[in-house]
């Protein structure tokens, strides 16, 4: 009885192991289609999933691209067409694109077939998604090299343009070869580097521009300007003006002085000589003098330059009143205006000189002036300040963190007036004027 009852027991275990193996062995069955990812557009590449199957394990897949009207129908294989992606081409465009997945295991094999790209369309030109970069350090003698940025539509080369920019990294000039790589040299300095990188592939290309280097270093450092050079004497014909060149830092070894004629309000300047003194002429008159230093040393050359004279006048000096002596129907006038330094680039103090003269001709002390710049917040106010006996006022001016460094100007309400007068009667006179800023 024992005997017969283990017996039955081997059987049943024997059936039901066998049993459980046909269970685990059967061929490959779709049960969610293959799908396709990526842009439907030529030079774009898709990519194959094989979808989800049941079946015995391990399984394998094999793929084969299918070009298809542009429903969906009258399939037909692409030749050499067998990896799980596909670049699409110009034969492509105008139709739709399948994919025929097979998955093979041990006890059969199976296929099925996506759904349908949308119907191809033409390719697109790169475009950049993240600007072109430079490493390397901004100094002579160092070598910069660029990083492309990112860019869609499969760029298939790349070139490069690199440019010699200002220190703000605006007003560019072309520069270097066709390289990734550019070698930075002594022309460099006190510049910034930029590149362009132009992006290429079958439809077309586009440019981006790097932001720019920091400004680039000399191999060693350079003469520094730590006050600027004066100018001794009277501004008056037949007098000696001396130069003085400064305090410098960083051990220049020589120095040259350039005088310069500029208009009365210390711009537009014309070279007249070189040295350290200059004699003044009639052709002086109505000028105003500056002297121009360059120090030098064995890394280069840096310039600095004075701040104007005041307007140079005949061998009798200036023709001056005090402001008492103008009464209507004369009136005072803003007649001229000088800023120092003359175009503003950093929110350091700076100088405005504004000169008084009545309606006669006459140049004008005791006169005060008052001026404030515009926008408002741009310049902390100042007080007004009285001319002297050469009609000028100065006045210092501080920049707020408000007051922006990129390309626009800065306007300056002015005012000159009797003290005593009424603000706007009297002869009182206002002028709008501009420093540039950038």
């Amino acid at each position: 009885m024992w005997r017969y009852v283990a017996v039955l027991a081997a059987a049943v275990v024997f059936l039901s192991a066998g049993a459980a193996m046909g269970a685990r062995s059967s061929a490959p069955a779709n049960t969610s289609l293959p799908t396709i990812s990526g842009t439907a557009k030529e030079g774009q590449t898709l990519t194959a999933s094989s979808g989800t199957w049941s079946g015995s394990t391990p399984m394998t897949f094999s793929y084969h691209w299918q070009r298809c009207h542009s429903s969906g129908s009258n399939c037909s294989n692409i030749s050499g067409a067998t990896n799980q992606t596909y670049v699409l081409k110009d034969d492509d465009v105008g139709r739709t694109i399948r994919v025929s997945v097979t998955a093979t295991n041990s006890d059969g094999s199976a296929n099925a077939v996506s759904n349908p790209t949308p119907k191809v369309g033409h390719g697109d030109p790169p475009k950049n998604t993240s600007l072109p970069t430079i490493s390397g350090t901004a100094k002579d003698s160092q070598t910069l090299t660029a990083g492309n940025g990112s860019w869609t539509n499969n760029p298939t080369s790349f070139s490069y343009q690199w440019r010699r920019c200002n220190t703000s990294g605006a007003n560019c000039n072309d520069v270097g070869p066709d390289k990734q790589t550019y070698s930075v040299t002594r022309v460099d300095v006190g510049h910034t580097i930029r590149v362009q990188v132009k992006a290429r592939n079958a439809f077309g290309s586009d440019k981006a521009t790097s932001a720019p280097t920091a400004v680039v270093a000399p191999r060693g450092p350079l003469p520094a300007n730590t006050s600027l050079p004066t100018i001794s004497g009277t501004a008056r014909v037949g007098q000696t003006l001396t130069a003085n060149a400064g305090a410098w830092t960083n051990n220049p070894t020589s120095f040259d002085a350039r005088w310069l004629r500029c208009d009365s309000n210390g711009n537009n300047c014309d070279g007249l000589t070189h040295g350290s003194s200059l004699r003044l002429t009639s052709a002086d008159i109505g000028h105003t003098i500056r002297i121009r230093v360059s120090a030098t040393n064995q890394y280069g050359t840096t310039d600095a330059t004075s701040a104007p004279t005041p307007v140079v006048s005949g061998p009798g000096g200036p023709t001056s009143l005090p402001v008492e002596q103008v009464s209507p129907p004369q009136r005072l006038v803003v007649s001229a205006v000088s800023f120092i330094p003359a175009r503003l680039t950093s929110r350091d103090p700076f100088v405005a000189r504004f000169r008084v003269s009545d309606t006669r001709g006459y140049v004008i002390s005791g006169a005060l002036v008052y001026a404030i710049a515009l926008p408002y917040g741009w310049i902390r106010p100042a007080p007004e300040v009285l001319t002297g006996p050469d009609g000028w006022a100065q006045i210092t001016f501080y920049p707020t963190v408000l007051m922006p460094l990129h390309r626009v100007a800065a306007v300056f309400f002015v005012r000159a007036r009797k003290p005593g007068d009424n603000l706007l009667a009297g002869v009182s006179t206002r002028r709008l004027v501009q420093v540039r800023i950038g």
